[in-house]
């Protein structure tokens, strides 16, 4: 501790990464730097000239309330000397503390910032530098620490982040200072809390210095992924205004031209397009510069993903509202999820885990709505029988309310497939059987929804019509069977004499048995010493192989997690599976079934405890699964794939704070490479939650334009099972028996069932019937002439276009005297419509709207019954920059919706998190190439 001096000129910290400041002459000396010890602070009164702002602090502990002031020693005294309350020693006599175990306010939860004193800058020197001890313990999530800085009378901004346990440390920060800042003030700020942990700071020193180097800070995604060709966006933070990054393919190449100098903000963005040549694998973008501490940023390259798949449930048609195909009457829009939740707020809406890209909307919260949804006319056969499938998520609120989905064929026959009235049905997968009248040769789908003002809504998406799998002939033996539970967490008993006796009682046994995850509470050798005698006791043993897949709790405690890592593979054997060394493996179940695991190889419980990402991948790891993928998808198999943690807005519980950042910087690559293999099943622990659940299981479209895409299924718990509380809280379900999963392969589908296990055996849940990939995709149906289905083919005038340009459309094999409509996409937007000659021809030019984004683009040609043709366009030279001009907002060459249906929110695309774009889209094919309707 030392004594306070200089109080009148002080400066403060500015955002490191956010904000900078171009260094002047110095025309005046120093301002006398401050130096706090916190001296004169009694319990709840700062030193002079400090102040603390409080919020929601009522029901705390008296003299606790925020930051408040104390020594170490009546710290632990008040509080205990466990949690590493006793272990400050940088700390001399008072201290500045914000305590929140134990300690939190009547409800909700409470922030504190304590500022300094405003600081006149005087010097010139160009940045501030702020020097303090620090002993900082992470609570969990969403309850946040920062220090933050306030330019003159501006909001503060974040000069840096604590995420992780920081414990008996000096920081030193170096903060260059904007341009014409005259003061500035520093501030510690505690925010979001609720039954966390503390943070604690003594010595402050703060002054006027010249500005360090630079170090980068990459604002985009920091493990971006894409395919050979396409066009990477990068924003990097960190700089001071007016700074020129360079960046370059390596030391030794030439720099990228075209990078902006960094603005007032400190940043700097722009696109770099990958080598062409590229193969599947990893390139390094080398980052520095005049000032600027040298950097990389490693990308990703995946092979470019054929979209058309093909199962043994064809499918006729998919829509994901990402076209503007759809009529309405009344007020339905298309928008984000995203989108609505901003404008109406949360109330459930975003619990609707399914919906990806554009999702269709009817909103009754702010007036009464009745209207309808009807699509395009979709070619069917007389007498077929279908299904209809959708995603849904119907709330029920406030007056009456009815939603309906009908069936109109073109004889003029209409079916109510499903009405919805007066409950609840959140993110679900609606399942419509619908028979094809004798007479009938299309048909289209209508939505209807009515509801009185202050209601609810009805949000839908991925609509698709599909010939179904047959039922499933009674007591027919499976070709492979898997045994699955996860989330152990202590609950031997429950394990040992429930689930495991409940598996081996059935019918047919099955050879492997996979544990995906949190076996143990935490890393302990005594916890494995008592799953291990749970699992032999419950008949274990009988299984040829075992396979436990690493999940968060195997790295809980406080050994460090090499130790846990090593110990979770020598108590588990997994050594000896897999042929990979334990942590990620394969093996092939009954000789025709491939089963692969992956786990994170590293986590820091003393930094983390408890909180995300838990997911650290190996470029080795990532490059095996991607290989091994792609075997598997060569060969038309399916493949279960166990991962204990989940991807965000997956299965049920996956819009929930805690589990929306399991995978954080390895999200965007893995999610792009899941949307290469829609023959994966996925299955994920974690939650806990209750498999009874609409969303228990789900198709997980990371890419929204593609029909097909992998299934996940949440695996729940031995142990506690849970559910939804509130918005974004969870709750435990009491009473609720273990659960547990049975995958089985057979001819057509790989049936995954979930049951739950009491002391009297076994009782399905439900079960999801996942069909098996084919060779070939099925082509839809003409509806002109259905003996003879089209084979439309297009070539382009020009494969690459400047934005403004045109481009000659010459296009073949199309239903005679057919008009079709001519997009160009990433972004939707309607440049053309055409009509076919008598022999399925036509030939047409077609403007590039002159705000298109440069990079890779589509032109599709689309039927009217949503079939299209697509061909890979590259646009350069653009005028405004990303995103071009959105359907329906009626700038630039935007059409306006067909139909009345008004369009809203970001552009379509799934990695929207954090403010950062994660992923590249995969596109780019080298031929002109039909997509089928089930493709």
């Amino acid at each position: 501790m030392r004594t306070r001096r200089g109080i009148g000129a002080l400066a403060v910290t500015c955002a490191l990464t956010l904000l900078g400041g171009t260094a002047a002459t110095p025309a005046l000396a120093a301002a006398p730097p401050l130096d706090e010890g916190f001296t004169d602070a009694t319990a709840t009164q700062p030193p002079a000239g400090w102040s603390v702002d409080n919020t929601n602090v009522d029901g705390m502990r008296t003299e606790w309330q925020g930051w408040s002031f104390h020594t170490p020693a009546e710290v632990v005294s008040a509080w205990g000397n466990s949690g590493d309350r006793g272990s400050f020693s940088r700390a001399e006599g008072m201290t500045a503390v914000v305590h929140s175990d134990a300690n939190r306010p009547t409800q909700g939860r409470f922030s504190s910032v304590l500022w300094a004193p405003e600081v006149d800058l005087q010097s010139g020197d160009g940045a501030v530098r702020v020097v303090f001890d620090s002993h900082y313990k992470q609570g969990q999530a969403p309850q946040t620490a920062q220090l933050v800085a306030r330019f003159d009378d501006e909001a503060p901004v974040v000069v840096e982040s604590f995420a992780r346990n920081r414990l008996d440390e000096q920081v030193d920060v170096s903060i260059p200072v904007p341009a014409g800042v005259d003061a500035v003030t520093v501030g510690w700020s505690y925010a979001e809390s609720s039954n966390n942990w503390f943070w604690m700071i003594d010595d402050v020193q703060i002054s006027e210095a010249p500005p360090a180097d630079s170090t980068p800070r990459i604002l985009s995604a920091s493990k971006p992924v894409a395919t050979a060709g396409a066009i990477v966006p990068v924003t990097i933070g960190g700089l001071r205004p007016g700074q020129q990054l360079t960046a370059t393919w390596g030391d030794s190449a030439p720099p990228i031209p075209g990078i902006p100098v960094a603005d007032a903000a400190g940043e700097t963005s722009f696109s770099v397009t990958l080598p062409e040549d590229l193969a599947p694998g990893y390139v390094a973008l080398s980052l520095g510069g005049a000032g600027i501490v040298s950097t990389s940023l490693e990308i990703t390259v995946l092979a470019a993903g054929d979209p058309d798949s093909a199962t043994t449930e064809p499918l006729l048609w998919f829509d994901g509202f990402e076209k503007d195909t759809w009529t309405t009457t009344g007020a339905w829009s298309l928008s984000t999820l995203d989108s609505v939740v901003g404008q109406h707020g949360t109330d459930r809406r975003h619990a609707f885990t399914r919906a990806s890209g554009r999702i269709a909307v009817a909103e009754a919260t702010e007036g009464a709505f009745s209207g309808t949804l009807t699509s395009a006319p979709i070619a069917v056969t007389a007498g077929d029988t279908l299904e209809v499938r959708l995603d849904s998520h119907y709330r029920k609120r406030g007056g009456g309310q009815q939603g309906s989905v009908t069936a109109l064929f073109d004889d003029g026959t209409e079916a109510v497939l499903r009405e919805l009235s007066d409950a609840d049905e959140e993110s679900a997968r609606l399942r419509l059987p619908v028979a094809v009248p004798a007479g009938a040769s299309s048909m289209s789908i209508r939505f209807g929804f009515e509801a009185a003002s202050a209601a609810g809504s009805w949000m839908l998406d991925d609509v698709q019509v599909l010939r179904p799998l047959a039922p499933l002939a009674e007591g027919v033996e499976a070709d492979a069977v898997v045994d699955i539970f996860s989330d152990v967490q202590g609950a031997t008993t429950r394990l040992s004499q429930n689930v495991l006796p409940g598996f081996r009682a059935m019918p047919q046994a099955a050879d492997v048995l996979v544990s995906n995850g949190d076996l143990v509470s935490t890393g302990s050798t005594a916890n494995y010493t008592s799953y291990l005698s749970a699992l032999a006791a419950g008949g274990g043993g009988d299984y040829g192989t075992v396979v436990s897949t690493i999940g968060n709790h195997e790295y809980y405690g406080s050994e460090g997690s090499a130790v846990y890592q090593k110990r979770f593979l020598d108590s588990t054997g997994m050594r000896e599976v897999g042929g990979q060394g334990g942590l990620w493996g394969e093996v092939l179940v009954d000789g025709q079934l491939p089963l692969i695991w992956i786990g994170s190889e590293f986590y820091d419980y003393a930094a983390k405890t408890g909180s995300g990402p838990f997911i650290d991948f190996s470029q080795e790891q990532f490059t095996w699964l991607r290989d091994r993928l792609a075997h598997w998808r060569a060969q038309d198999k399916p493949v279960l794939l166990f991962s204990h943690h989940l991807l965000p807005y997956s299965v049920s519980g996956s819009y929930a704070r805690f589990y929306k950042n399991d995978y954080g910087q390895e999200e965007a690559r893995f999610a792009a490479l899941l949307a290469q293999n829609p023959n994966v099943i996925m299955f994920n622990g974690h939650t806990h939650w209750s498999p009874t659940l609409n969303d228990w299981s789900a198709e997980l479209r990371t890419d929204p334009s593609l029909a097909h895409a992998p299934t996940v299924v949440n695996t729940g718990a031995v142990t506690t099972m849970y559910g939804p509380s509130g918005d974004w809280e969870e709750k435990a379900v009491g009473g609720a028996d273990p659960v547990g999963l049975r995958a089985a392969l057979y001819d057509d589908r790989v049936r995954v069932t979930v049951y739950s296990f009491s002391s009297t055996g076994a009782t399905e849940i439900k079960h999801v019937d996942v069909p098996r990939p084919t060779a070939a995709p099925v082509d839809p149906v003409d509806p002109v002439d259905p003996v003879d289905p089209v084979d439309p083919t297009l070539e382009l005038s020009t494969q690459s276009v400047a934005a403004g340009g045109r481009v000659t459309i010459a296009a073949t094999g199309f239903p005679a005297d057919t008009e079709v409509e001519i997009e160009l996409r990433s972004t939707p937007v309607r440049v053309g419509v055409a009509t076919a000659d008598a022999d399925g021809a036509f030939r047409t030019t077609v403007t590039i709207p002159s705000t298109t984004p440069a990079g890779a683009h589509t032109l599709a040609v689309i039927l009217p019954d949503g079939t299209e043709v697509t061909a890979p366009l590259t646009v350069t030279g653009a005028g405004e920059g990303p995103g071009g001009v959105a359907p329906g907002s009626g700038g630039g060459d935007a059409p306006s919706t067909g139909g009345g249906l008004a369009a809203t929110g970001g552009e379509p695309g799934w990695f929207l998190l954090g403010g950062s774009l994660l992923l590249v889209a995969l596109g780019g094919f080298l031929l002109a190439r039909r997509r089928r309707a089930g493709s």
